[in-house]
C-alpha cells in the first residue's frame, strides 16, 4: 500500500475538498484525484463522495481514516529514526505578532547554528487562529498566548515566559498611578474577544476601573504607536515594548503577577515532537537572555 496515497487521503479528509488538499500538498488537483482512485482500487472500496466542490467520506472512508492517520504518523516517525538521532526535517511554526519581533529573531539565529538540517517555516497569526491551524494540521506548533481553556491531550504546552501587564502612557503624562492615568485619558483597548484582551478586561473589573474607550483593536504594536502619538493610554503585556522611531512613551507597572500573559509553545504530539522540543529549548533560552 502506498503511504503517499494514504497521506493524500488524510489531507482530503481534513480539508474537505480535492482542491484544498492539493494546495496543502503542493499537487495538482488531478494528481490528488488519481491517488484517491488508486487507493480505493487497492482497498476494493469507495472512500469518498464528491458533492460539487466538497468531498465527504463514505462509511468505508470513515472506518479506515483512523488507521490511515496512524500509518502515516508511523511512517513519518520511521523517517526521523532513520536519521540516527540527527534533528532534521520540516517544522512549521506559527507565531503571534509581538513574538515575531521580540523572541523569534534570536531564536532563529540559534536554531540555524545548532540545527541547520531543520527546515523551518514561520506563519504569523493570532493565538486563536494559530490554534485552529494546529488542529487542522496546517502548522506543527505555535508561539502564542496560553489558551484560557483546557486543550485536548493530543496537544502539548511548553511555557516560555510571563509578560507582566503594564500601562503604556504618552511620554508627557506625569501620572504614576495606573487607575488615575486610565481615568485621566482616553483608553485604547486590546480587542476584548482576544485572549490578551480578556486579561485586560479581568484586570479592569478587579479594580472596578471605568474607561473612556477611544479605540478597540487586536493589534498591540499599533496600539503602542497610538499611545506614543499621545492619543490615549492602554493596558498591554510587556513583550519588550518599544515605541516607533522618533516617538516615546512611558510604562507604568501594574505590579500584579496574576494578570501576566503566559507565552509558550503549543504543539501537536507526533512525528515532529523532537523538532518541537528542540525549538522550544532554544526559545526558552532566548527568553531567559
Amino acid at each position: 500500500m502506498n503511504i503517499r496515497f494514504l497521506r493524500t487521503f488524510c489531507a482530503v479528509a481534513d480539508k474537505g475538498s480535492l482542491a484544498a488538499a492539493a494546495r496543502a500538498l503542493g499537487l495538482a488537483n488531478a494528481s490528488v484525484a488519481e491517488q484517491i482512485r488508486a487507493l480505493e482500487r487497492s482497498l476494493g472500496a469507495s472512500l469518498t463522495i464528491r458533492r460539487g466542490q466538497t468531498v465527504t467520506l463514505t462509511e468505508a472512508g470513515q472506518a479506515v481514516l483512523g488507521s490511515a492517520r496512524a500509518i502515516v504518523a508511523q511512517a513519518d516517525e520511521l523517517a526521523q529514526i532513520a536519521q540516527a538521532g540527527a534533528l532534521r526535517g520540516r517544522l512549521r511554526v506559527g507565531a503571534i505578532s509581538t513574538e515575531l519581533t521580540a523572541l523569534l529573531p534570536g531564536t532563529l539565529r540559534q536554531l540555524a547554528a545548532c540545527h541547520p538540517e531543520i527546515d523551518l517555516k514561520v506563519v504569523p497569526g493570532t493565538s486563536m487562529g494559530l490554534l485552529a491551524m494546529i488542529e487542522t494540521g496546517d502548522i506543527d506548533c505555535a508561539l502564542m498566548v496560553r489558551a484560557p481553556f483546557a486543550l485536548p491531550k493530543s496537544l502539548s504546552w511548553q511555557a516560555v515566559r510571563l509578560e507582566p501587564l503594564i500601562l503604556a502612557v504618552p511620554a508627557a503624562m506625569r501620572e504614576d498611578s495606573v487607575a488615575a492615568a486610565i481615568k485621566g485619558a482616553p483608553f485604547i483597548r486590546m480587542d476584548r474577544n482576544a485572549w490578551t484582551g480578556q486579561i485586560v478586561t479581568r484586570y479592569l473589573a478587579s479594580r472596578q476601573i471605568l474607561v473612556r474607550e477611544l479605540f478597540e483593536l487586536d493589534a498591540p504594536e499599533t496600539i503602542v504607536a497610538l499611545v506614543s502619538e499621545g492619543l490615549g493610554v492602554s493596558l498591554l503585556p510587556d513583550w519588550g515594548i518599544t515605541p516607533p522611531v522618533g516617538r516615546d512613551l512611558r510604562i507604568i507597572p501594574t505590579e500584579d503577577i496574576r494578570y501576566s500573559r503566559e507565552i509558550g509553545l503549543l504543539g501537536r504530539r507526533g512525528p515532529a515532537s523532537s523538532l518541537i522540543d528542540a525549538f522550544w529549548r532554544i526559545l526558552y533560552d532566548e527568553a531567559a537572555r
